[in-house]
């Protein structure tokens, strides 16, 4: 079937007799229109063409986040296993953060009082209304 298919195929759009007439024809170049670079050509067809500053605006994010230092599975469950621990206990208590700030793009020491864990948002929420993102945190420990 697939045999079939191709041959169809080749015959539908390999043929082009019907162009022979045209195609040894030179190129027409206009007298009135300077003609356009290929970088402008290319650029017509270019899905992001219309979002001017796009790719400069990645290439700042990805500068960011050259600093971040991904944490594996194991270390990102001791986290969560931390953050289970001081949700069940009474009170909230003074944590000392180690986090990445994706705004600056390094590493920064948070110290606050937790206010609660967002489970929806995944961020600490402290009483002066900072919020970390849990992705983000690289060590927790308790502030005496």
């Amino acid at each position: 079937m697939t045999e079939d298919k191709e041959t169809i195929e080749k015959s539908l759009f390999s043929d082009t007799s019907a162009y022979l007439d045209i195609m040894n024809r030179p190129r027409h170049v206009s007298k009135a229109h300077t003609p356009m670079t290929q970088e402008d050509r290319a650029a017509q067809f270019s899905p992001f063409a219309a979002l001017t500053g796009y790719h400069r605006l990645l290439a700042e994010i990805g500068k960011r986040y050259q600093h971040k230092k991904y944490l594996t599975a194991d270390e990102l469950q001791q986290i969560k296993a931390e953050l289970t621990k001081i949700e069940n206990e009474k009170g909230m208590p003074r944590l000392r953060i180690e986090y990445f700030n994706a705004k600056d793009g390094f590493y920064e020491e948070y110290c606050g009082q937790l206010k609660r864990i967002n489970q929806q948002s995944h961020r600490l929420v402290f009483k002066d209304t900072t919020e970390i993102p849990i992705q983000n945190i690289r060590k927790i420990k308790r502030d005496q």
